[in-house]
């Protein structure tokens, strides 16, 4: 009886001691795995962190939102260069969506008016310089030049009155090329009527030498009677003064040179001619 008393306390000491090494190991084992999980479950963001993380990313985009409107608007109602680089730099700090594709639109459509304006105001500046070319040298060379130019620009009223402006130097330009052409005319004609009134008086003068040539000798009558009759006499009447040596008669292509030289003369009625 002792001995299997003995025997059992023996057994239940080795059981004992088996269970305490269990017990033991699994204590161990379980203190490893909590500081092997222990970062990561520091690092494992809570719902509340996420949250707040969310609601302020929310936050940042409403801000430049707000920011990018500010600045199309100013661009809308002051359309200038440096209002357009303000506004694209706001709109492209929005993240890609709706609101950003319809707020770069608007940043468009003041870009393309702008363009087009100063494209309006070159031409606008190209045809004044050309018409005021026009107006200073008044010659047919440079009226092509300023219609072409006025035929661009797009603003009626600068349009007319630039148009205006050409339609007086080119009525200045007719009138005096008209009269340039009458003053030419008279001038032939005075030409012509000179040469023709030179050549009647030469021929007149020809004419009245002729018939001084062509007078016969005056004889003084015989005498009758008792009284011896004294020789005859012959009577030659005195020389008529002596006249100035008739001019040559003009020929055809003398007469044709005076019209020509007349002409010539018209054409510049301010230039000095030498002869």
């Amino acid at each position: 009886m002792m001995k299997k008393t003995v025997l059992d306390t023996l057994k239940q000491t080795t059981k004992t001691q088996r269970m305490l090494a269990g017990t033991g190991l699994a204590l161990v084992l379980l203190t490893v795995g909590f500081f092997l999980t222990r970062p990561s479950m520091k690092t494992a963001p809570t719902p509340s962190t996420t949250q707040s993380s969310s609601s302020s990313s929310v936050d940042k985009e409403t801000a430049l939102t707000k920011k990018a409107e500010e600045a199309v608007k100013l661009l809308e109602d002051n359309p200038v260069k440096e209002n357009v680089s303000t506004a694209e730099t706001a709109v492209n700090a929005l993240k890609d969506g709706d609101t950003k594709d319809k707020l770069m639109k608007r940043v468009d459509t003041v870009k393309t008016a702008l363009a087009k304006k100063e494209a309006e105001v070159k031409l606008a500046k190209e045809a004044e310089e050309a018409v005021s070319a026009l107006e200073k040298d008044q010659v047919n060379e440079k009226v092509t030049p300023a219609q072409t130019a006025v035929d661009k620009v797009t603003n009626k009223d600068q349009k007319d009155k630039l148009q205006h402006r050409i339609n007086l130097v080119k009525s200045a330009m007719d009138t005096k090329a008209q009269q340039a052409a009458q003053a030419q005319a008279e001038e032939a004609a005075r030409a012509a009527q000179a040469a023709a009134e030179a050549q009647a008086q030469q021929e007149a003068a020809q004419a009245q030498t002729q018939v001084q040539e062509a007078q016969p000798v005056y004889e003084a009558p015989a005498q009758t009677g008792g009284e011896a009759q004294a020789p005859a006499q012959t009577y030659t009447p005195p020389a008529p003064a002596s006249p100035q040596a008739p001019q040559q008669a003009l020929t055809q292509e003398q007469i044709q040179q005076q019209a020509d030289e007349a002409e010539r003369r018209a054409s510049d009625p301010n230039r000095v001619w030498d002869y």
